[in-house]
C-alpha cells in the first residue's frame, strides 16, 4: 500500500473538514420521526380531515402535506407522498373533461390502500384515530 504526502493528507483532511462544515451549516434539513410526525398529525388532525372548500383552502392543504412529508418516517413516507400527489392530482380536475375526472378518481382508488395504512400507522404508532385521511 502507497503512503500519501503529508500536504496530500492534509488537503484531504481540510476538504473534509469544509465539506462537513457545509454540510452542517446547510443542514436544515427537518428531522423526520414517528414522534415529530405525530406530533403534526395532532396539530393537523382537523386540517387533514376536512374537505377543502375553496382554491385557497385546497392550496393550503397542498402546502401542509407537503410540509408534513418532510418530516414523515421513512416508514411510512411513501404513503404520504401518494397522498400529497393524490391532491395535487385532485386540485387540477377539470369537472367539464370526462378524462379529468376520471383520472382523480383512479388517482384516488390508487391511493385508498396508502391512506388506510396511515391511517393505521397513526393509531398504532400515535395513538392518534385521524379517522379517514384522503378521504379513504
Amino acid at each position: 500500500m502507497r503512503k500519501l504526502p503529508a500536504f496530500t493528507k492534509s488537503l484531504a483532511a481540510a476538504a473534509l473538514g469544509a465539506a462537513s462544515l457545509t454540510m452542517i451549516s446547510c443542514g436544515t434539513a427537518p428531522t423526520r420521526s414517528a414522534e415529530r410526525f405525530c406530533g403534526e398529525l395532532t396539530a393537523h388532525k382537523q386540517d387533514i380531515r376536512a374537505l377543502p372548500t375553496s382554491d385557497t383552502s385546497i392550496a393550503e392543504l397542498i402546502t401542509l402535506y407537503s410540509q408534513m412529508g418532510e418530516v414523515a418516517p421513512l416508514d411510512i413516507q411513501a404513503d404520504w407522498d401518494q397522498l400529497s400527489t393524490n391532491l395535487k392530482t385532485a386540485s387540477t380536475v377539470d369537472v367539464k373533461d370526462p378524462e379529468s375526472v376520471q383520472a382523480v378518481a383512479d388517482s384516488a382508488y390508487a391511493t385508498q390502500k396508502s391512506a388506510q395504512s396511515l391511517a393505521a400507522w397513526a393509531l398504532t404508532v400515535c395513538g392518534l384515530d385521524v379517522g379517514a385521511i384522503g378521504g379513504a
